[in-house]
Parts: C-alpha cells; sequence; structure tokens
C-alpha cells in the first residue's frame, strides 16, 4: 500500500460517525483475528540440557527458596 492511499484511507474514516469508526474497527479486528496462525508451542523437551551442573538438584534448590520464603512471611500468613 502506498502512501497516497493510507492517506486516502484515513481521510475517509475522519469522514465516518464515531459509531461507524466502531463498526470498522470491529469488522478490521476480526478480519485480522481470522488471518492469525496461532503460532505452535516450542518443544521444550531437552532444551535447557547442558544448561545447569550435571549435579545440580533443582528439587534442593527449590526447597531452599520456599524455605527463605517462609522466614519471610509475617506470621500470620505462615502456613
Amino acid at each position: 500500500m502506498t502512501d497516497t492511499t493510507l492517506t486516502h484511507i484515513e481521510q475517509l474514516v475522519d469522514q465516518l460517525s464515531r459509531e461507524e469508526q466502531l463498526r470498522l474497527l470491529e469488522y478490521m479486528a476480526q478480519r485480522l483475528h481470522l488471518t492469525i496462525q496461532p503460532k505452535q508451542p516450542q518443544n521444550l523437551c531437552g532444551i535447557w540440557r547442558d544448561r545447569f551442573p550435571a549435579d545440580f538438584n533443582l528439587d534442593a534448590v527449590l526447597s531452599g527458596i520456599r524455605e527463605e520464603w517462609k522466614r519471610e512471611w509475617p506470621s500470620e500468613m505462615k502456613p
């Protein structure tokens, strides 16, 4: 689309009433929604391999984080 065409469309839109502009916006949103291809989720299997040491213990790390949070919680919120 050329700048001239876009400018002409903008001028036409400016001539529409508020309600007509809303209807046009709804139409454009529906039209765009139909053209969007959903992105396939990335396969995470093995994506983090070799990012951590072989002896990394995720459960121990998470347990330590939870214990730290518990110490920071006010006494009325502790489980």
